[in-house]
């Protein structure tokens, strides 16, 4: 497991808010107030699209979250595939983490992973209470050149984890925890992966040294 998998991992999202004014002419020259039909206009444009993505923010929980689909090299037993995989990884629990639908993490990560389990438990929790989360995006690079395996006969590559921060919100829009991420590319840590009929799972992160 991660060092940060314990809370819910999010992308801060800074909101800022801007002031539309306008300017009566008063027969100085000034450019002219703009109407209504314009104000509506330049609104609209600004707008997002029907099915744009929006991230998460206190103004509510993200919208039009793409999801993630498992590419074919994710399921080869390889460096590259066990790369593609991690990707896949951290591309369901951003999804999850955004949507409150942790059912595409769950499906790639073992149950013996009590820790992740809880995880996604208080995810979907606090989503049927009404709250959300950002992305909070976890990176995980495998810097190992082939796949050694631990003592348990998992595959345990090192890896390195790049994380975003984090932020949570309650039903009422309210922050209720903030973390910063972790910028952790120069840290080198195992991942213990579990490769069974054609397809990899997570299994969990651990220090060097505990294979």
């Amino acid at each position: 497991m991660s060092r940060r998998f314990a809370v819910l991992s999010a992308s801060a999202v800074l909101l800022f808010s801007g002031v539309l004014t306008a300017c009566n002419n008063d027969d100085d020259g000034g450019d002219p107030a703009p109407t209504e039909t314009t104000t509506s206009a330049a609104a609209a444009s600004s707008a997002p699209a029907k099915d744009e993505y929006v991230p998460a923010s206190a103004e509510g929980p993200a919208k039009n979250v793409p999801k993630p689909t498992k590419p074919a090299l994710a399921d080869e037993e390889s460096v590259e595939g066990a790369q593609a995989f991690l990707d896949y990884l951290s591309d369901a629990r951003a999804y999850g983490q955004q949507t409150g639908d942790t059912s595409l993490a769950r499906e790639v990560t073992a149950e013996e992973c009590y820790s992740c389990t809880e995880h996604y438990d208080n995810l979907d929790s606090h989503y049927e209470a009404g709250g959300w989360a950002s992305e909070g995006y976890e990176k995980f690079t495998i810097l190992s050149e082939d796949l050694p395996v631990d003592s348990y006969g998992l595959y345990a590559p090192e890896i390195s984890i790049e994380a975003d921060d984090i932020t949570i919100w309650d039903d009422k829009g309210q922050v209720v925890q903030e973390a910063r991420g972790e910028d952790g590319s120069e840290d080198r840590i195992l991942v213990h992966l579990d490769y069974r009929e054609g397809q990899w799972t997570y299994v969990t992160t651990a220090p060097l040294g505990s294979s």
